[in-house]
């Protein structure tokens, strides 16, 4: 599944003109990356608020804002962009593919019996969740229940590493559930290569981490067409045999990043695959009206909140601007 020539064939959707309309709008306020580069340079942290209010932040940043709070938020910025569009969307998959990442790990805390839900809550809601939190499983998703590693037991009590793989293959069922409800080849491509780099950054971990790869199998199948991956990637000691089991743009990443340094290589394929996936996503721009062009926008913003991010949290912590440069991912401008 690849994005050639998808431009070409998006179709234009009336009913999704007034959603894509405004997105004519908030397309604006997207920064460069010289703007970012800047940013970068700015040398104290009182320097960098008035470039800030050039963002989507800009109503986000009140007097004396905390910039230790600055990650929390900028996710909500985000979240109250989305479920905006959201709620104007004839059908909310170009979107929840963008919310639920928060979901799970709000569902995480809930599986851990604890009541308190830092992240944006999209798909999940607080009842339900406190449900789960008193060990009432219900409600809990069918990409949850459905894992070979799902246990009726108290999950509170299962391993932290087990039950992090458990939620991982729930999460990833959910992206592949939530592509094919959007009838979009291009949403559909995009979630593949996330899916399938996000397997290969699972088990890459692992093995830096010397747990058996195995382990992880168990608790990640099902997962329909990735159950190959799945099992050829466990099989394996290490990642130099990886980028021809893989394929495709993800494998191309993943050899690049093992000609790396060791400590660099995880990262490396993680900034190659986003970008790609950048690449893959921006294609929906050239749509008039339809859920490609609002999934586009959305994977630009996310990709800008990360970079904002990533730049307030480096000068705060003194990172190497040098090294901060290279972390940059590639936005949708």
């Amino acid at each position: 599944m690849t994005p050639a020539g998808t431009s070409a064939r998006l179709k234009n959707f009336p009913r999704w003109g007034f959603v894509s309309g405004r997105l004519g709008v908030l397309e604006e306020r997207f920064a460069g990356r010289e703007f970012f580069m800047s940013l970068i340079m700015q040398e104290n942290m009182g320097d960098i608020v008035p470039h800030l209010q050039e963002t989507f932040l800009r109503e986000y940043l009140a007097p004396g804002t905390v910039w230790e709070d600055f990650s929390a938020l900028a996710d909500r910025c985000f979240h109250e962009t989305a479920l905006s569009l959201r709620a104007e969307c004839p059908e909310s998959a170009a979107v929840d593919i963008f919310l639920i990442p928060f979901d799970y790990l709000n569902l995480k805390n809930a599986l851990l019996r604890e009541a308190v839900f830092p992240f944006p809550q999209g798909l999940f809601q607080e009842e339900p969740l406190q449900a789960v939190a008193r060990g009432e499983y219900g409600d809990l998703p069918e990409t949850l229940r459905n894992g070979e590693g799902w246990s009726v037991t108290d999950m509170s009590q299962v391993d932290p590493v087990d039950l992090d793989i458990i939620l991982d293959g729930a999460y990833l069922r959910h992206l592949l559930m939530l592509a094919g409800e959007s009838g979009s080849e291009l949403i559909a491509s995009y979630v593949y290569e996330r899916v399938q780099a996000y397997i290969v950054t699972i088990f890459w971990r692992a093995v830096v981490q010397d747990l058996p790869l195995r382990r992880f199998q168990s608790h990640l199948l099902p997962m329909g067409d990735f159950a190959g991956l799945i099992n050829d990637l466990s099989g394996q000691a290490g990642p130099e045999a990886w980028p021809a089991m893989v394929g495709g743009a993800v494998g191309d990443a993943l050899a690049e990043a093992l000609e790396m340094e060791p400590g660099d290589r995880i990262a490396g394929f993680s900034l190659r695959a986003a970008n790609r996936l950048m690449g893959v996503a921006r294609e929906g721009r050239l749509q008039t009206a339809g859920p490609e062009r609002v999934f586009s926008f959305l994977a630009g913003l996310s990709t800008e909140i990360v970079n904002l991010k990533l730049v307030v949290a480096g000068r705060l912590s003194r990172i190497d601007r040098s090294l901060l440069k290279q972390r940059l991912r590639e936005g949708y401008v």
